[in-house]
């Protein structure tokens, strides 16, 4: 009996050692994890050379990561990835520009601006931009690159790229419309401070929902204390309720009409009388077709007359190049994934909703089978995890999140829309940031914008910018300080060669006029004081 009691008692000892060792082992294990992610490797600083129109440019390019901390509880709560470029010898860094880009998603890294647009060094693609071209997917020199007139610095915000929530955070703390512009203003704040850019001319660019980010950071950099002296705009939205990504309502798809048009026209699908014309004529007409009858037919909804109803179902074929009968089975309301498996459907194809242009084999499925996507995300991912190693020399055992959809699912976007306008009333509409840049605009006379649309994007259609620039509240003289341009691409309308030239030179004239004007300001106020 004596034995079975100290076998018993053994037995339990032995239970609770293992206990303990297990226990110690996973707080080890789980201290070590994060001691692990709050260090974070130095900087890996590298210099280059490139040469760009006949002259030689160096330049030093660095990678790391920048903590953002939790103004709370002053702990570390994400460390955000990114990679600058510094052109060499600039001893007044007061007059060089510095230029801060990212992607938007949410959930983009920002390896399309970097080795698609602006980086020295870019992944190589097709004379037109349209097809995928075989690995190995290495880096070239960049002759469009923008360090010639301003420094990089490229940013993913958390939970993209290689940047992350550290320890306990949770990364739904930086996901959302506001939450993004609060820690990216925050990156940005701690960079200028650190590298000694506080006196430099700041410019910040963003694509796509970069460019609704963009729109927040204008105010909430301001806010900062921080005055970008302009915001560049890739295929922006500002307004969810203007695009078909997010918004299933009439505005979005009447905005998507003249997309349509262009991409008929590309694809010779549009009416015979309307082929030979140059787009910008075809697309003339459409938009007076569009609000001058195909929107009072929305607005008359089922009232509308047969006869009505058959003659704009008539014209719209002629425009978009699909058949009056489909017209008319989808009521008029073409969603842009319809479209995309429908235009080319007889042919055996589908095009891709970022570039009309671009062809796939068979019907239209989403991101899985959109070609574009396809041409560009694997062969980008590969290219910019090879370049890092490589040329950049940083080296990390995290995976590169060059799209994480994790992201936009969990995306916050309740935090993005405006409040009601009267305690009577509620809001629970759209994300929208356009009133965060019309704030800027309207505090800052200096602040200008810039904005580069794709007239075959499906995705943030040139139309659906427009009625967002010209629905802010600005007063006239404010609206002249926005510039847009269209360019013969997509949503990534750089992806085209020629479009990448193009965006390079007016964007080199932009920074040239901002800058100009700067100085011609701060001359005048030097004399006033005199």
């Amino acid at each position: 009996t004596m034995d079975k009691r100290i076998q018993k008692i053994l037995g339990c000892v032995s239970i609770w050692v293992l206990v303990v060792i297990l226990l110690s082992a996973f707080l080890i294990s789980n201290r070590e994890t994060f001691a692990k992610e709050m260090s974070v490797p130095p900087f890996s600083v590298t210099n280059h050379k490139i040469t760009i129109d006949g002259k030689i440019l160096s330049y030093t390019a660095t990678a790391g990561f920048i903590p953002i901390r939790d103004k709370k509880t002053n702990r570390v709560a994400a460390n955000i990835f990114f990679i600058s470029y510094t052109k060499d010898g600039i001893t007044n860094t007061s007059t060089r520009p510095l230029t801060f880009a990212f992607n938007g998603g949410p959930g983009a890294a920002s390896m399309f601006l970097h080795l698609g647009a602006f980086g020295p060094r870019i992944a190589p693609r097709s004379p037109d931009g349209t097809a995928l071209l075989p690995p190995p997917y290495k880096v070239v020199d960049n002759p469009n690159t923008l360090l010639d007139f301003t420094d990089l610095v490229f940013i993913d915000p958390v939970g993209t790229g290689y940047s992350y929530a550290v320890g306990d955070y949770d990364p739904h703390y930086f996901w959302g419309v506001k939450e993004d512009i609060l820690s990216v203003t925050e990156f940005i704040r701690q960079f200028l401070t650190s590298q000694g850019r506080l006196l430099s001319p700041i410019f910040i660019a963003g694509e796509s929902y970069g460019g609704a980010r963009s729109a927040g950071l204008a105010k909430y950099l301001q806010n900062a204390g921080i005055y970008p002296l302009a915001i560049i705009m890739i295929s922006p939205v500002l307004n969810l309720e203007n695009i078909q990504w997010s918004s299933t309502g009439d505005r979005a798809i009447l905005l998507t009409i003249p997309a349509y048009a262009a991409i008929a026209w590309y694809h010779k699908k549009i009416a015979p009388r309307l082929q030979n014309e140059e787009l910008t004529t075809v697309l003339k007409e459409v938009r007076t077709w569009t609000k001058n009858e195909l929107l009072p037919a929305f607005w008359e909804g089922s009232a509308i007359s047969a006869e009505k109803k058959q003659a704009i179902a008539r014209q719209m074929a002629e425009y978009i190049g699909v058949s009056q009968e489909w017209i008319l089975r989808q009521n008029f309301r073409i969603r842009e994934d319809d479209y995309a498996g429908e235009i080319l459907r007889e042919e055996g194809k589908s095009i891709s909703v970022y570039d009309g242009r671009v062809t796939a084999l068979g019907p239209y499925t989403g991101d899985e089978n959109d070609q574009v996507m396809f041409n560009y995300s694997g062969p980008l991912k590969t290219a910019i995890v090879g370049y890092l190693r490589r040329e950049l020399n940083f080296t990390t055992d995290r995976e590169y999140m060059s799209g994480n959809p994790q992201v936009y699912l969990d995306w916050n976007w309740q935090s993005g829309r405006q409040p009601a306008i009267s305690p009577d009333t509620i809001n629970p509409g759209y994300p929208d940031t356009g009133p965060f840049l019309a704030q800027a605009l309207s505090r800052c006379d200096f602040l200008k914008v810039f904005i580069a649309s794709g007239v075959f994007d499906l995705e943030c259609p040139y139309d659906s910018v427009v009625y967002s620039i010209n629905h802010l509240s600005l007063p006239p003289e404010r609206l002249k300080n926005i510039t847009i341009k269209t360019y013969p691409g997509g949503h990534m309308v750089y992806m085209n060669p020629i479009a990448q030239r193009k965006l390079k030179s007016d964007l080199k004239e932009f920074y040239k006029q901002v800058l100009m004007e700067e100085l011609s300001s701060l001359s005048t106020n030097m004399r006033n004081e005199e």
